[in-house]
């Protein structure tokens, strides 16, 4: 089934819904049964004044209208009168597009008495010469009662996307040229609405009812009666609305009265044009209308015009004014920052998951490293340590051929000529000699210290002497190993 938007218009004593399908030009075989238009009863006193006074029974009478159609959109626009509204054109000094809002903003400051903190607004560019002049249509209300409104319509189940005043989108359905002033007639439920239409833009708006009246409303049964009394009492209304309007604007020119109503609001309608106040009267009738809404429009004529006038601007995406577009636009750049939060808090939650399950498969390969490297560095100190030992035994292999060298010329010193020495023990033990001989005097001894000094030996000392009964010579020494010998 396919989804349909639905257009609320508030009024005092009911609630008007129009449902239509979005783009319906666009697709061939569309019927009647594709738009829907009903009129939901507000109790008296519900409303009043475009006041909500009982917000329950309000939320009750939507929601219950809703629980009949469970399968709709949900998604709402709302019409909404104009009595605690604000709305005007400006002609401005051209401003470039990315300088209007806050331009524009404050001129809401000078213009509307509503304080900053209770205000929302909206602007429509009507026309533009770039460099120039710039026309708009602005539009405020209050903060507070619009968030009322759309939290009623949201406890019932809606979501309003977007708001207007019920006056301006009948200035923008009605046809209204740009260079013609209208003065548009509305009566319903006892009450009255007139309203000095330049252009599309509603100039001035009254509204009165029937406690402003010394008369009483008509009641059914004598409303034939009361028709002509009615009848003159709106009429002098409307003369002195008109004659203040003339005297307040000079370039004033009404030749139309367009009503919207019933037969007593035609027939005050044609005694305005008796009077000569206007030249041409005429029924509300929009403009452009597609052939498959034209039942509902007939068969809920002086009800349907500002519901389905605002159907048909949605529908052709045509520019209007939508009071709600602030806090929507505040929504959406909240969501989008949520949305940037929430991802990159999910893309921190997989990085943690994915760096955990990397540490993990890594894990074991760190381990196979740590044993690879604790290797590596074993065979490193073994290597050098070999190294070590390979250059300790050269050293060692060299000193020992040394010392055999040596050791060699000891055992050849008793050989010498002239003297008579005989070496009995010769020990080697860490670098010290110990030699142990005799000699026939002294002066042998004397010369084999001599001799070891002369072929590279250190502190050759005596360690013992003894003089033998046949005047032989016992001795003991010890020298320490050379590290250089003189040839």
């Amino acid at each position: 089934m396919r989804k349909r938007s639905v257009v609320f218009e508030l009024t005092d004593r009911e609630i008007r819904a129009f449902w239509f399908s979005v783009l319906p030009f666009k697709k061939q075989g569309h019927s009647s049964t594709a738009v829907e238009f009903d009129r939901i009863p507000i109790p008296a006193g519900v409303v009043e004044q475009g006041n909500v006074r009982n917000e329950n029974i309000l939320i009750n009478i939507l929601a219950t209208y809703g629980a009949e159609r469970p399968n709709e959109s949900q998604n709402a626009y709302l019409a909404i009168p104009l009595h605690q509204g604000f709305i005007r054109s400006y002609t401005l000094p051209w401003i470039p597009k990315r300088d209007r809002k806050s331009a524009i903003s404050l001129l809401t400051d000078e213009e509307i008495s509503i304080a900053r903190s209770d205000l929302l607004f909206d602007f429509l560019v009507l026309s533009e010469e770039k460099h120039k002049s710039l026309q708009i249509l602005l539009g405020a209300t209050r903060q507070s009662l619009l968030y009322r409104y759309v939290y009623i319509f949201g406890r019932a189940g809606y979501k309003v996307t977007s708001v207007d005043f019920t006056l301006s989108i009948l200035g923008q359905s009605l046809g209204f040229e740009a260079n013609e002033d209208i003065l548009y007639l509305q009566g319903e439920f006892g009450s009255f609405q007139m309203a000095l239409f330049r252009g599309s833009v509603p100039e001035s708006v009254r509204s009165l009812y029937p406690s402003q009246l010394s008369l009483p409303p008509p009641l059914p049964e004598v409303k034939e009666r009361k028709t002509n009394e009615w009848a003159e009492e709106w009429e002098k209304e409307i003369r002195r609305f008109l004659l203040y309007h003339g005297t307040q604007h000079s370039d004033l020119n009404l030749n139309r009265l367009v009503w919207k109503g019933d037969a007593a609001l035609e027939f005050l309608a044609q005694g305005v044009l008796a009077s000569n106040h206007v030249s041409v009267v005429e029924q509300a009738r929009l403009r452009n209308v597609p052939d498959f809404w034209q039942k509902v429009l007939e068969e809920n004529k002086g009800w349907s015009e500002a519901a389905l006038g605002y159907g048909l601007r949605i529908s052709a995406h045509r520019p209007g004014l939508n009071l709600w577009r602030q806090p929507i636009w505040a929504q959406t750049v909240r969501r989008r920052y949520l949305g940037i939060a929430l991802f990159m808090f999910a893309l921190f939650i997989s990085g943690t998951i994915i760096g955990g399950l990397l540490y993990q498969m890594a894990l074991p390969l760190q381990q196979e490293v740590q044993q690879i490297s604790s290797q590596g560095t074993r065979l490193e100190a073994q290597a050098k340590h070999q190294a070590e030992l390979a250059t300790a035994w050269d050293k060692v292999k060299h000193h020992s051929e040394r010392i055999g060298a040596d050791l060699a010329q000891i055992q050849a010193i008793h050989v010498l000529p002239g003297e008579e020495l005989k070496i009995e023990q010769v020990i080697y033990k860490q670098g010290i000699m110990s030699l142990r001989g005799s000699a026939k005097d002294a002066g042998s001894v004397q010369t084999l210290i001599h001799t070891l000094r002369t072929i590279g030996w250190e502190q050759p000392s005596l360690t013992s002497y003894r003089l033998t009964s046949l005047n032989n010579v016992e001795f003991s020494l010890s020298a320490k190993h050379g590290r250089a010998r003189t040839e």
